[in-house]
């Protein structure tokens, strides 16, 4: 029998107020597919790269509900490890590594707070990308922008490193 109920739509919280994700489209996915496959590969076994995971950072500073689904993620073994419980399906606290893919109609406003809050709550690196512009911009102590043609070579994460254009490359047609 088939069901009439539908999901709700992904819903991230920043200081209490509701900030409904965005539904990605297919450049969107392409690329987010690109950057798990190319993290995990680097990553190897040091942890875990996920996508659309909750997090919970608004839990280790006390803040009004703060939850994020960052598009990827990476949480080192350590970190998982030291949790227990509901921690490790909704870690409490922000990965070492979040990835937000841009959308057309993403809230730049609310990128840059959630950026901001993801460092601020455990991320030593956060991403923000664009398919559009094949950018990359790199967040940790400051910022850093990569673009075609760019090897991703970052300190706050030695082992990551790849070519820019191969996380672009099914955006072209054949």
């Amino acid at each position: 029998m088939a069901s009439t109920m539908r999901d709700r739509p992904e819903i991230e919280y920043l200081d209490g107020r509701p900030y409904p994700k965005v539904s990605p489209q297919m450049s969107h996915g392409l690329v987010q597919l690109a950057l798990a496959t190319v993290i995990k590969a680097c990553a190897g076994d040091r942890g875990f790269v996920v996508p659309e995971i909750r997090f919970d950072p608004g839990a280790i500073i006390g803040t009004k509900k703060t939850e994020f689904v960052p598009d990827i993620a990476y949480l080192s073994r350590e970190r998982r490890q030291a949790l227990s419980g509901k921690g490790r399906e909704k870690p409490p606290l922000s990965p070492e590594l979040a990835v937000e893919v841009r959308s057309p109609s993403d809230d730049r406003r609310y990128l840059a707070k959630k950026i901001a809050r993801y460092l601020a709550t455990g991320s030593v690196l956060a991403l923000d990308v664009d398919p559009k512009t094949r950018r990359i911009v790199a967040h940790a102590a400051g910022i850093r922008e990569y673009s075609a043609g760019d090897r991703f070579e970052h300190p706050a994460l030695p082992w990551l490193q790849f070519e820019v254009d191969a996380i672009f490359a099914e955006l072209d047609p054949l």
